[in-house]
Protein backbone atom coordinates (compact mmCIF):
# COMPACT_ATOMS: atom_id res chain seq x y z
CA UNK A 1 0.00 0.00 0.00
CA UNK A 2 1.27 3.00 -1.20
CA UNK A 3 2.39 6.04 1.70
CA UNK A 4 0.74 9.24 0.97
CA UNK A 5 3.18 12.48 0.95
CA UNK A 6 2.69 13.86 4.57
CA UNK A 7 3.67 10.07 5.98
CA UNK A 8 6.57 9.89 3.33
CA UNK A 9 7.86 13.46 4.51
CA UNK A 10 7.24 12.72 8.55
CA UNK A 11 9.55 9.47 7.78
CA UNK A 12 12.45 10.64 6.17
CA UNK A 13 12.23 13.63 8.54
CA UNK A 14 12.77 10.60 11.75
CA UNK A 15 15.06 8.99 9.56
CA UNK A 16 16.95 12.29 9.25
CA UNK A 17 16.81 12.77 12.89
CA UNK A 18 18.41 9.26 13.66
CA UNK A 19 21.36 10.15 11.56
CA UNK A 20 22.26 13.43 12.62
CA UNK A 21 25.24 12.32 13.98
CA UNK A 22 26.34 10.24 11.37
CA UNK A 23 25.78 12.93 8.64
CA UNK A 24 28.09 15.19 10.74
CA UNK A 25 30.97 12.73 10.79
CA UNK A 26 30.70 12.65 6.45
CA UNK A 27 30.53 16.11 6.45
CA UNK A 28 33.64 16.62 8.56
CA UNK A 29 35.67 14.11 6.49
CA UNK A 30 34.62 15.70 3.14
CA UNK A 31 35.57 19.03 4.04
CA UNK A 32 38.68 18.00 5.93
CA UNK A 33 39.67 16.03 2.39
CA UNK A 34 39.02 19.31 0.55
CA UNK A 35 41.33 20.77 2.89
CA UNK A 36 38.97 23.54 4.63
CA UNK A 37 39.45 22.68 7.78
CA UNK A 38 38.36 26.06 9.48
CA UNK A 39 34.88 24.49 8.79
CA UNK A 40 35.93 21.47 11.02
CA UNK A 41 37.40 23.29 13.47
CA UNK A 42 37.34 27.46 13.26
CA UNK A 43 40.20 29.15 14.52
CA UNK A 44 42.62 26.31 13.82
CA UNK A 45 44.19 27.96 10.76
CA UNK A 46 45.49 31.99 10.96
CA UNK A 47 43.86 34.13 8.25
CA UNK A 48 46.72 34.97 6.75
CA UNK A 49 47.36 31.22 5.56
CA UNK A 50 43.29 28.92 6.17
CA UNK A 51 44.92 25.81 4.85
CA UNK A 52 47.77 23.14 6.57
CA UNK A 53 51.09 23.06 5.27
CA UNK A 54 51.54 19.26 5.86
CA UNK A 55 50.69 16.52 3.19
CA UNK A 56 46.62 15.29 3.44
CA UNK A 57 47.79 12.15 5.29
CA UNK A 58 43.90 11.24 5.27
CA UNK A 59 43.15 11.75 0.99
CA UNK A 60 46.61 10.04 0.55
CA UNK A 61 45.67 7.21 2.09
CA UNK A 62 41.82 6.85 1.24
CA UNK A 63 42.83 7.21 -2.27
CA UNK A 64 46.07 4.53 -1.92
CA UNK A 65 43.06 1.83 0.11
CA UNK A 66 40.55 2.65 -2.82
CA UNK A 67 42.74 2.08 -5.83
CA UNK A 68 43.79 -1.07 -4.66
CA UNK A 69 40.49 -2.26 -3.44
CA UNK A 70 38.74 -0.92 -6.43
CA UNK A 71 40.28 -3.48 -8.65
CA UNK A 72 37.18 -5.10 -10.40
CA UNK A 73 36.93 -8.66 -9.55
CA UNK A 74 36.30 -11.91 -11.73
CA UNK A 75 32.32 -12.59 -12.70
CA UNK A 76 31.01 -15.63 -13.55
CA UNK A 77 27.77 -16.87 -14.00
CA UNK A 78 28.47 -20.44 -13.54
CA UNK A 79 28.58 -23.25 -11.00
CA UNK A 80 30.96 -26.07 -10.66
CA UNK A 81 28.05 -28.70 -12.23
CA UNK A 82 28.21 -28.32 -16.13
CA UNK A 83 26.44 -31.53 -17.21
CA UNK A 84 25.89 -30.26 -21.02
CA UNK A 85 27.59 -28.38 -23.45
CA UNK A 86 24.33 -26.54 -24.07
CA UNK A 87 24.17 -25.40 -20.31
CA UNK A 88 27.79 -24.57 -20.62
CA UNK A 89 27.32 -21.86 -23.54
CA UNK A 90 23.88 -20.69 -21.68
CA UNK A 91 26.04 -19.92 -18.86
CA UNK A 92 29.09 -18.25 -21.13
CA UNK A 93 26.69 -16.06 -22.18
CA UNK A 94 25.00 -14.67 -19.14
CA UNK A 95 28.42 -14.18 -18.45
CA UNK A 96 29.20 -11.86 -20.67
CA UNK A 97 26.14 -10.07 -20.58
CA UNK A 98 27.09 -9.59 -16.84
CA UNK A 99 30.67 -7.85 -18.20
CA UNK A 100 28.28 -5.90 -20.37
CA UNK A 101 26.57 -3.69 -17.62
CA UNK A 102 29.79 -3.49 -16.20
CA UNK A 103 30.94 -1.69 -18.92
CA UNK A 104 28.00 0.07 -19.65
CA UNK A 105 28.54 1.56 -16.88
CA UNK A 106 32.06 2.32 -16.44
CA UNK A 107 32.53 0.53 -13.54
CA UNK A 108 36.39 0.04 -14.87
CA UNK A 109 37.08 3.40 -15.58
CA UNK A 110 36.83 5.20 -12.37
CA UNK A 111 33.26 4.34 -10.77
CA UNK A 112 34.69 1.21 -8.70
CA UNK A 113 37.55 3.00 -7.14
CA UNK A 114 34.74 5.78 -6.16
CA UNK A 115 32.38 3.46 -4.59
CA UNK A 116 34.96 1.98 -2.75
CA UNK A 117 36.08 5.50 -1.75
CA UNK A 118 32.90 5.94 -0.42
CA UNK A 119 32.83 2.86 1.64
CA UNK A 120 36.36 3.29 3.48
CA UNK A 121 35.81 7.07 4.13
CA UNK A 122 31.98 6.88 4.63
CA UNK A 123 31.27 3.65 6.04
CA UNK A 124 28.39 3.06 3.61
CA UNK A 125 28.50 2.85 -0.27
CA UNK A 126 25.53 2.57 -2.81
CA UNK A 127 25.07 1.29 -6.05
CA UNK A 128 21.94 2.26 -7.86
CA UNK A 129 20.58 0.06 -11.08
CA UNK A 130 18.47 2.65 -13.11
CA UNK A 131 17.70 1.85 -16.90
CA UNK A 132 19.13 3.58 -19.91
CA UNK A 133 16.23 3.87 -22.05
CA UNK A 134 18.39 5.14 -25.41
CA UNK A 135 20.57 2.16 -25.41
CA UNK A 136 18.13 0.01 -23.78
CA UNK A 137 20.36 -1.47 -20.85
CA UNK A 138 20.28 -1.01 -17.15
CA UNK A 139 23.38 0.72 -15.51
CA UNK A 140 24.75 1.02 -12.20
CA UNK A 141 25.33 4.11 -11.03
CA UNK A 142 27.13 5.04 -7.80
CA UNK A 143 25.39 7.14 -5.37
CA UNK A 144 27.06 9.31 -2.89
CA UNK A 145 26.25 8.66 0.92
CA UNK A 146 25.82 12.09 2.37
CA UNK A 147 22.56 12.56 3.00
CA UNK A 148 21.57 9.09 2.16
CA UNK A 149 18.90 7.36 4.29
CA UNK A 150 18.41 3.93 4.38
CA UNK A 151 15.78 1.44 6.15
CA UNK A 152 16.51 -1.84 6.72
CA UNK A 153 14.41 -4.65 8.35
CA UNK A 154 15.71 -6.86 11.46
CA UNK A 155 17.04 -9.55 8.40
CA UNK A 156 19.31 -6.38 6.65
CA UNK A 157 16.65 -5.88 3.37
CA UNK A 158 16.27 -2.59 2.49
CA UNK A 159 12.51 -1.51 3.15
CA UNK A 160 13.06 1.97 1.77
CA UNK A 161 15.90 4.89 0.84
CA UNK A 162 15.41 8.61 0.95
CA UNK A 163 18.52 11.08 -0.44
CA UNK A 164 18.16 14.77 0.25
CA UNK A 165 20.47 17.05 -1.90
CA UNK A 166 20.73 20.63 -2.78
CA UNK A 167 20.49 22.20 -6.16
CA UNK A 168 20.21 25.87 -7.40
CA UNK A 169 17.13 26.71 -8.23
CA UNK A 170 17.68 27.42 -12.35
CA UNK A 171 18.60 24.23 -12.70
CA UNK A 172 15.48 22.66 -11.15
CA UNK A 173 13.24 25.03 -12.53
CA UNK A 174 14.51 23.90 -15.86
CA UNK A 175 14.22 20.31 -15.42
CA UNK A 176 10.43 21.27 -13.95
CA UNK A 177 9.39 24.57 -15.19
CA UNK A 178 6.15 24.68 -13.25
CA UNK A 179 7.89 25.05 -10.25
CA UNK A 180 8.28 28.56 -11.16
CA UNK A 181 5.45 30.07 -9.21
CA UNK A 182 7.13 27.88 -6.05
CA UNK A 183 10.45 29.66 -5.88
CA UNK A 184 9.77 32.61 -7.68
CA UNK A 185 6.80 34.43 -5.53
CA UNK A 186 5.63 37.83 -6.87
CA UNK A 187 3.56 40.50 -5.17
CA UNK A 188 0.29 41.72 -6.43
CA UNK A 189 2.04 43.83 -8.91
CA UNK A 190 4.20 41.03 -10.62
CA UNK A 191 7.45 41.93 -9.42
CA UNK A 192 9.53 38.91 -7.51
CA UNK A 193 9.58 38.85 -3.96
CA UNK A 194 12.27 36.23 -3.81
CA UNK A 195 15.61 38.78 -5.13
CA UNK A 196 18.23 36.53 -7.03
CA UNK A 197 16.07 33.51 -6.66
CA UNK A 198 17.65 31.59 -9.30
CA UNK A 199 21.00 31.68 -7.46
CA UNK A 200 19.53 29.79 -4.03
CA UNK A 201 20.57 26.10 -3.25
CA UNK A 202 16.56 24.49 -2.69
CA UNK A 203 16.78 21.17 -0.46
CA UNK A 204 15.27 17.90 -2.56
CA UNK A 205 14.19 14.92 -1.26
CA UNK A 206 13.74 11.68 -3.48
CA UNK A 207 11.56 8.49 -1.30
CA UNK A 208 11.86 5.29 -3.03
CA UNK A 209 10.00 1.96 -1.65
CA UNK A 210 8.30 -0.99 -3.34
CA UNK A 211 5.54 0.59 -4.33
CA UNK A 212 6.21 4.09 -5.57
CA UNK A 213 9.20 7.01 -5.87
CA UNK A 214 8.21 10.60 -4.87
CA UNK A 215 10.52 13.39 -5.15
CA UNK A 216 9.24 16.79 -2.93
CA UNK A 217 10.55 19.91 -2.01
CA UNK A 218 10.95 19.27 2.18
CA UNK A 219 11.42 23.15 2.67
CA UNK A 220 8.84 24.42 0.48
CA UNK A 221 5.36 22.73 1.81
CA UNK A 222 6.59 19.60 0.93
CA UNK A 223 5.44 20.60 -2.84
CA UNK A 224 5.36 17.64 -4.58
CA UNK A 225 8.03 17.60 -7.70
CA UNK A 226 7.24 14.31 -9.54
CA UNK A 227 5.68 10.82 -8.81
CA UNK A 228 5.58 7.57 -10.39
CA UNK A 229 5.03 4.27 -9.14
CA UNK A 230 7.66 1.22 -8.64
CA UNK A 231 6.68 -0.92 -11.74
CA UNK A 232 9.63 -3.05 -11.43
CA UNK A 233 8.13 -3.81 -7.46
CA UNK A 234 11.36 -3.87 -6.16
CA UNK A 235 14.30 -1.34 -4.95
CA UNK A 236 16.94 -1.82 -7.43
CA UNK A 237 19.42 -0.66 -4.89
CA UNK A 238 22.34 -2.69 -3.63
CA UNK A 239 24.29 -1.35 -0.14
CA UNK A 240 27.81 -2.16 1.33
CA UNK A 241 28.18 -1.06 4.83
CA UNK A 242 31.09 -1.29 6.48
CA UNK A 243 31.11 -4.02 10.03
CA UNK A 244 30.88 -1.46 12.94
CA UNK A 245 31.10 -2.33 17.05
CA UNK A 246 27.60 -0.65 17.48
CA UNK A 247 25.90 -0.81 14.51
CA UNK A 248 26.23 2.48 13.22
CA UNK A 249 27.80 3.62 10.28
CA UNK A 250 31.38 4.81 10.67
CA UNK A 251 33.91 5.45 8.63
CA UNK A 252 37.75 3.99 8.88
CA UNK A 253 38.96 7.27 9.35
CA UNK A 254 36.60 9.26 11.85
CA UNK A 255 38.83 8.93 14.71
CA UNK A 256 42.28 9.48 12.10
CA UNK A 257 40.78 13.07 11.82
CA UNK A 258 41.23 14.43 15.15
CA UNK A 259 44.82 13.08 14.85
CA UNK A 260 45.29 14.66 11.63
CA UNK A 261 44.32 17.52 12.71
CA UNK A 262 46.37 18.28 15.44
CA UNK A 263 49.17 17.70 13.73
CA UNK A 264 48.41 20.32 11.07
CA UNK A 265 47.96 22.72 14.22
CA UNK A 266 51.05 21.61 15.40
CA UNK A 267 53.07 21.90 12.00
CA UNK A 268 51.61 25.58 12.07
CA UNK A 269 52.57 26.79 15.27
CA UNK A 270 55.90 25.51 14.12
CA UNK A 271 55.89 27.55 11.18
CA UNK A 272 54.95 30.83 13.06
CA UNK A 273 57.62 29.96 15.60
CA UNK A 274 60.43 29.53 12.65
CA UNK A 275 58.97 33.15 11.29
CA UNK A 276 58.70 35.22 14.20
CA UNK A 277 62.72 33.57 15.02
CA UNK A 278 63.57 35.16 11.56
CA UNK A 279 61.63 37.84 11.77
CA UNK A 280 62.34 38.51 15.93
CA UNK A 281 63.82 42.48 17.13
CA UNK A 282 67.54 42.90 16.73
CA UNK A 283 68.85 43.61 20.25
CA UNK A 284 72.01 46.21 20.34
CA UNK A 285 74.17 47.58 23.15
CA UNK A 286 73.81 51.00 24.27
CA UNK A 287 76.49 52.61 22.59
CA UNK A 288 75.45 52.03 19.16
CA UNK A 289 73.99 55.17 17.87
CA UNK A 290 73.30 54.91 14.34
CA UNK A 291 71.68 51.55 12.97
CA UNK A 292 71.88 50.47 9.20
CA UNK A 293 69.57 47.20 7.96
CA UNK A 294 70.55 45.39 4.83
CA UNK A 295 73.49 43.31 3.46
CA UNK A 296 77.15 44.47 3.99
CA UNK A 297 75.92 47.37 6.35
CA UNK A 298 78.56 48.78 9.04
CA UNK A 299 77.70 49.20 12.84
CA UNK A 300 80.01 51.33 15.07
CA UNK A 301 80.00 49.24 18.48
CA UNK A 302 82.42 48.34 21.36
CA UNK A 303 80.11 44.90 22.03
CA UNK A 304 79.67 43.97 18.88
CA UNK A 305 78.69 40.48 20.64
CA UNK A 306 75.75 42.00 22.24
CA UNK A 307 74.43 42.58 18.56
CA UNK A 308 71.73 39.68 18.24
CA UNK A 309 68.26 38.40 17.16
CA UNK A 310 65.90 38.07 20.32
CA UNK A 311 65.39 34.36 20.35
CA UNK A 312 62.21 32.47 20.71
CA UNK A 313 62.49 29.40 22.30
CA UNK A 314 61.19 26.68 20.70
CA UNK A 315 59.96 23.67 23.27
CA UNK A 316 62.03 20.47 23.06
CA UNK A 317 59.07 18.35 23.28
CA UNK A 318 57.21 20.07 19.77
CA UNK A 319 59.74 17.38 17.48
CA UNK A 320 58.60 14.69 19.64
CA UNK A 321 55.24 15.54 19.73
CA UNK A 322 55.13 15.89 15.76
CA UNK A 323 56.92 12.40 15.39
CA UNK A 324 54.12 11.27 17.77
CA UNK A 325 51.52 12.42 15.87
CA UNK A 326 52.87 10.97 12.55
CA UNK A 327 53.22 7.14 14.48
CA UNK A 328 49.57 7.98 15.60
CA UNK A 329 48.10 8.38 12.40
CA UNK A 330 49.26 5.91 10.81
CA UNK A 331 47.88 3.15 13.44
CA UNK A 332 44.30 5.00 13.32
CA UNK A 333 44.83 4.55 9.36
CA UNK A 334 45.87 1.37 9.38
CA UNK A 335 48.34 2.43 6.88
CA UNK A 336 52.10 0.64 6.91
CA UNK A 337 54.95 2.97 6.23
CA UNK A 338 55.81 0.27 3.59
CA UNK A 339 53.11 2.01 1.03
CA UNK A 340 54.75 5.14 0.82
CA UNK A 341 58.15 3.55 0.56
CA UNK A 342 59.78 4.85 3.57
CA UNK A 343 60.94 1.56 4.93
CA UNK A 344 63.92 1.09 7.26
CA UNK A 345 66.46 -0.79 5.38
CA UNK A 346 66.90 -3.16 8.26
CA UNK A 347 64.20 -4.43 7.88
CA UNK A 348 63.82 -5.00 4.36
CA UNK A 349 63.70 -8.79 4.30
CA UNK A 350 60.54 -11.03 3.43
CA UNK A 351 59.93 -11.68 6.78
CA UNK A 352 59.68 -7.83 7.44
CA UNK A 353 57.86 -6.55 4.53
CA UNK A 354 55.44 -9.17 5.16
CA UNK A 355 54.48 -7.70 8.99
CA UNK A 356 54.79 -4.51 8.00
CA UNK A 357 51.50 -5.30 5.20
CA UNK A 358 49.76 -7.30 7.07
CA UNK A 359 47.47 -5.09 8.65
CA UNK A 360 46.57 -3.41 4.84
CA UNK A 361 46.13 -6.98 3.69
CA UNK A 362 43.44 -7.50 5.81
CA UNK A 363 41.44 -4.21 5.56
CA UNK A 364 41.79 -4.54 1.79
CA UNK A 365 40.69 -8.24 2.22
CA UNK A 366 37.48 -7.68 4.22
CA UNK A 367 36.61 -4.38 2.32
CA UNK A 368 36.31 -6.51 -0.64
CA UNK A 369 34.43 -8.95 0.98
CA UNK A 370 31.70 -6.55 1.42
CA UNK A 371 31.87 -4.73 -1.60
CA UNK A 372 31.73 -7.79 -4.10
CA UNK A 373 28.72 -8.95 -1.72
CA UNK A 374 26.87 -5.58 -3.03
CA UNK A 375 28.53 -5.70 -6.38
CA UNK A 376 26.73 -8.85 -6.72
CA UNK A 377 23.25 -7.90 -5.65
CA UNK A 378 24.05 -5.39 -8.51
CA UNK A 379 23.85 -7.31 -11.11
CA UNK A 380 21.00 -9.59 -9.83
CA UNK A 381 18.99 -6.59 -10.21
CA UNK A 382 20.18 -6.04 -13.87
CA UNK A 383 19.17 -9.00 -14.96
CA UNK A 384 15.95 -8.93 -13.27
CA UNK A 385 15.44 -5.12 -14.49
CA UNK A 386 17.00 -6.18 -17.91
CA UNK A 387 14.61 -9.40 -18.37
CA UNK A 388 11.19 -7.20 -17.19
CA UNK A 389 11.84 -3.88 -19.42
CA UNK A 390 13.60 -5.46 -22.72
CA UNK A 391 12.48 -8.84 -22.19
CA UNK A 392 11.86 -10.00 -26.19
CA UNK A 393 14.45 -7.12 -27.65
CA UNK A 394 17.00 -8.51 -29.52
CA UNK A 395 20.36 -7.10 -28.29
CA UNK A 396 23.88 -7.07 -29.58
CA UNK A 397 26.42 -6.85 -27.09
CA UNK A 398 30.32 -6.16 -27.60
CA UNK A 399 33.70 -5.17 -25.69
CA UNK A 400 36.81 -6.05 -24.32
CA UNK A 401 36.91 -8.16 -20.98
CA UNK A 402 40.64 -8.76 -19.45
CA UNK A 403 41.94 -8.64 -23.27
CA UNK A 404 39.64 -10.70 -24.72
CA UNK A 405 37.41 -9.00 -27.38
CA UNK A 406 33.68 -10.69 -27.61
CA UNK A 407 30.51 -9.91 -29.55
CA UNK A 408 27.36 -11.55 -29.11
CA UNK A 409 23.25 -11.00 -29.26
CA UNK A 410 20.92 -12.09 -26.80
CA UNK A 411 17.31 -12.19 -25.66
CA UNK A 412 16.19 -11.29 -22.35
CA UNK A 413 13.75 -13.49 -22.31
CA UNK A 414 15.48 -16.58 -23.68
CA UNK A 415 19.21 -16.31 -22.34
CA UNK A 416 18.13 -14.89 -18.66
CA UNK A 417 15.13 -17.11 -18.11
CA UNK A 418 15.21 -15.75 -14.70
CA UNK A 419 18.84 -17.09 -13.49
CA UNK A 420 19.90 -13.85 -11.88
CA UNK A 421 23.24 -15.65 -9.94
CA UNK A 422 26.17 -14.20 -10.44
CA UNK A 423 29.66 -15.49 -8.81
CA UNK A 424 31.92 -12.29 -7.94
CA UNK A 425 34.93 -13.74 -6.89
CA UNK A 426 37.74 -11.47 -5.56
CA UNK A 427 40.60 -14.58 -5.69
CA UNK A 428 41.34 -16.88 -3.25
CA UNK A 429 43.91 -14.92 -1.20
CA UNK A 430 42.36 -11.30 -2.07
CA UNK A 431 44.51 -8.70 -0.23
CA UNK A 432 47.54 -10.78 -0.65
CA UNK A 433 50.52 -10.17 -3.08
CA UNK A 434 49.77 -12.23 -6.36
CA UNK A 435 53.11 -14.14 -5.40
CA UNK A 436 52.05 -15.96 -2.53
CA UNK A 437 48.29 -16.31 -3.89
CA UNK A 438 49.37 -18.36 -6.98
CA UNK A 439 51.82 -20.43 -4.92
CA UNK A 440 49.01 -21.33 -2.44
CA UNK A 441 46.65 -22.43 -4.95
CA UNK A 442 49.02 -24.67 -6.81
CA UNK A 443 50.32 -26.33 -3.56
CA UNK A 444 46.56 -26.90 -3.20
CA UNK A 445 46.06 -28.08 -7.01
CA UNK A 446 48.98 -29.90 -6.34
CA UNK A 447 47.87 -31.98 -3.23
CA UNK A 448 43.98 -32.80 -5.03
CA UNK A 449 42.72 -30.36 -2.56
CA UNK A 450 40.97 -28.20 -4.87
CA UNK A 451 40.01 -28.04 -8.55
CA UNK A 452 41.42 -26.98 -11.61
CA UNK A 453 37.45 -24.81 -12.12
CA UNK A 454 38.02 -23.60 -8.12
CA UNK A 455 41.68 -22.06 -9.10
CA UNK A 456 40.26 -20.14 -12.35
CA UNK A 457 37.59 -18.95 -10.45
CA UNK A 458 40.23 -17.35 -7.43
CA UNK A 459 42.69 -15.98 -10.43
CA UNK A 460 42.49 -12.30 -9.33
CA UNK A 461 41.59 -11.44 -12.72
CA UNK A 462 38.36 -11.46 -15.06
CA UNK A 463 38.42 -14.31 -17.18
CA UNK A 464 35.11 -16.74 -18.77
CA UNK A 465 36.32 -19.79 -17.03
CA UNK A 466 34.05 -21.84 -19.83
CA UNK A 467 35.53 -20.08 -22.61
CA UNK A 468 38.93 -20.32 -20.93
CA UNK A 469 39.04 -23.80 -19.95
CA UNK A 470 37.22 -23.99 -23.61
CA UNK A 471 40.25 -22.77 -25.29
CA UNK A 472 42.69 -25.17 -23.11
CA UNK A 473 40.98 -28.03 -24.12
CA UNK A 474 41.39 -27.15 -27.86
CA UNK A 475 44.77 -26.54 -27.67
CA UNK A 476 45.59 -29.64 -25.75
CA UNK A 477 43.57 -31.41 -28.51
CA UNK A 478 46.08 -29.66 -31.36
CA UNK A 479 48.94 -30.80 -29.50
CA UNK A 480 47.64 -34.35 -29.16
CA UNK A 481 46.93 -34.38 -32.69
CA UNK A 482 49.97 -33.22 -34.17
CA UNK A 483 51.81 -35.57 -31.69
CA UNK A 484 49.98 -38.45 -33.72
CA UNK A 485 50.77 -36.94 -37.13
CA UNK A 486 54.51 -36.56 -35.57
CA UNK A 487 54.34 -40.20 -34.82
CA UNK A 488 52.40 -41.38 -37.82
CA UNK A 489 55.35 -40.13 -39.85
CA UNK A 490 57.91 -41.83 -38.00
CA UNK A 491 56.46 -44.64 -38.52
CA UNK A 492 56.61 -44.52 -42.47
CA UNK A 493 59.85 -46.34 -42.55
CA UNK A 494 58.62 -49.20 -41.14
CA UNK A 495 55.68 -49.26 -43.21
CA UNK A 496 58.31 -48.94 -46.34
CA UNK A 497 60.43 -52.09 -44.67
CA UNK A 498 57.47 -54.11 -44.60
CA UNK A 499 56.27 -53.89 -48.34
CA UNK A 500 54.17 -51.15 -47.99
CA UNK A 501 53.46 -48.22 -50.03
CA UNK A 502 54.39 -45.08 -48.18
CA UNK A 503 53.66 -42.84 -51.01
CA UNK A 504 49.93 -42.09 -49.77
CA UNK A 505 50.84 -41.54 -46.16
CA UNK A 506 53.46 -38.81 -47.29
CA UNK A 507 51.39 -37.23 -49.91
CA UNK A 508 48.21 -36.38 -46.83
CA UNK A 509 51.54 -35.18 -44.49
CA UNK A 510 52.33 -32.79 -47.00
CA UNK A 511 48.60 -32.08 -47.78
CA UNK A 512 48.88 -30.97 -44.24
CA UNK A 513 52.16 -28.81 -44.36
CA UNK A 514 50.49 -26.88 -47.04
CA UNK A 515 47.07 -26.20 -45.46
CA UNK A 516 48.71 -25.02 -42.53
CA UNK A 517 51.16 -22.60 -44.80
CA UNK A 518 47.46 -21.64 -46.14
CA UNK A 519 46.98 -20.46 -42.52
CA UNK A 520 43.76 -23.49 -41.80
CA UNK A 521 43.45 -24.58 -38.15
CA UNK A 522 45.14 -27.93 -37.10
CA UNK A 523 42.21 -29.89 -37.22
CA UNK A 524 40.26 -28.61 -40.49
CA UNK A 525 43.49 -29.49 -42.44
CA UNK A 526 43.75 -33.20 -40.84
CA UNK A 527 40.08 -33.37 -41.81
CA UNK A 528 40.59 -32.50 -45.36
CA UNK A 529 44.08 -34.24 -46.23
CA UNK A 530 42.85 -37.54 -44.65
CA UNK A 531 39.08 -37.81 -45.87
CA UNK A 532 39.08 -40.33 -48.56
CA UNK A 533 37.66 -39.36 -51.61
CA UNK A 534 34.40 -40.30 -52.69
CA UNK A 535 33.43 -42.99 -54.85
CA UNK A 536 31.61 -42.48 -58.25
CA UNK A 537 28.15 -44.39 -57.71
CA UNK A 538 27.59 -47.66 -59.97
CA UNK A 539 25.07 -47.13 -62.80
CA UNK A 540 21.56 -48.96 -62.20
CA UNK A 541 20.10 -50.86 -65.27
CA UNK A 542 16.14 -50.87 -65.27
CA UNK A 543 14.63 -53.74 -62.77
CA UNK A 544 14.02 -56.94 -64.55
CA UNK A 545 10.99 -58.59 -62.78
CA UNK A 546 12.08 -62.43 -61.26
CA UNK A 547 9.40 -65.20 -62.30
CA UNK A 548 7.11 -66.48 -59.85
CA UNK A 549 6.62 -69.73 -59.06
CA UNK A 550 4.61 -70.28 -61.93
CA UNK A 551 6.46 -68.64 -63.86
CA UNK A 552 4.29 -65.60 -63.43
CA UNK A 553 5.78 -62.12 -62.87
CA UNK A 554 6.64 -61.56 -58.72
CA UNK A 555 4.83 -58.61 -57.55
CA UNK A 556 5.92 -55.05 -57.28
CA UNK A 557 5.95 -53.85 -53.80
CA UNK A 558 3.70 -55.53 -51.57
CA UNK A 559 1.45 -53.10 -49.36
CA UNK A 560 3.53 -52.36 -45.93
CA UNK A 561 7.04 -53.34 -47.78
CA UNK A 562 9.31 -51.16 -49.60
CA UNK A 563 9.69 -51.97 -53.60
CA UNK A 564 12.71 -53.12 -55.09
CA UNK A 565 13.56 -50.16 -56.85
CA UNK A 566 13.69 -48.19 -53.24
CA UNK A 567 15.87 -51.35 -51.93
CA UNK A 568 18.26 -51.46 -54.35
CA UNK A 569 16.85 -52.90 -57.26
CA UNK A 570 17.82 -56.34 -56.96
CA UNK A 571 17.13 -59.64 -54.72
CA UNK A 572 18.99 -60.94 -51.64
CA UNK A 573 21.15 -63.40 -53.18
CA UNK A 574 23.38 -65.52 -51.42
CA UNK A 575 25.72 -67.40 -53.10
CA UNK A 576 28.15 -69.77 -51.84
CA UNK A 577 31.41 -71.42 -53.36
CA UNK A 578 32.61 -74.66 -51.63
CA UNK A 579 35.19 -77.57 -52.76
CA UNK A 580 34.08 -81.47 -52.51
CA UNK A 581 36.02 -84.08 -50.92
CA UNK A 582 37.20 -85.08 -54.21
CA UNK A 583 38.53 -81.39 -55.10
CA UNK A 584 35.62 -81.13 -57.69
CA UNK A 585 34.34 -77.10 -57.42
CA UNK A 586 30.61 -76.44 -57.37
CA UNK A 587 28.55 -73.11 -57.26
CA UNK A 588 25.25 -73.06 -55.16
CA UNK A 589 22.70 -70.53 -56.00
CA UNK A 590 19.58 -69.41 -53.69
CA UNK A 591 17.28 -67.08 -54.10
CA UNK A 592 15.10 -65.79 -51.33
CA UNK A 593 12.22 -63.32 -51.12
CA UNK A 594 10.52 -62.20 -48.58
CA UNK A 595 6.87 -60.61 -48.53
CA UNK A 596 4.39 -59.51 -45.41
CA UNK A 597 1.68 -61.67 -44.47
Amino acid sequence: MSRSLAEVARKVRALKDAARDRDQRMRDLRDIRSGDIDTVMPGTMPEPWPYPVVANMIDTVARDTSEVMGQMPAINCTNSMQTSERSRKFSSRRTRIANHYLIASRMASGEQIKFCDHYMSYGMAIYMVEPDVCNKTPVIRVENPIGAYPEFDIFGNLRSYSRMWREEAISLVSKYPFLMSVLNRTDTYGRSVDGGWEEREIEICKYMDKEQIVLYLPAHSNTLVDYMENVLGELMISIAIRPSYDEQIRGAYDDAKWVYLAKSRMAMLGLEATEKSVRAPIAVPRDLQKYQAGADSILRTDSPEKIRRVGVDTPQFAAQEEQLLERELRISTRSPEARSGNVNASIITGKGVEALMGGFDTVITTGQQVVGQALMRALEFCFGMDEILWGEEKKTIRGVVQGTPFEDTYIPSKDIDGNHKVDVTYGFAAGQDPARAIVGMLQLRGDDLISRDFVMRQLPMEIDVVQMQTQIDQEHFEDALKAGIQGAMQAIPQMALQGMDPLDPLMKMAKVVQLREKGKPVHEAVLEAFTPPKQPEAPQGPEQAMPGPEGQAAPQGAPGMPSQASAGGRDVMQMLASLRSSGQATMNTRTRREQSI
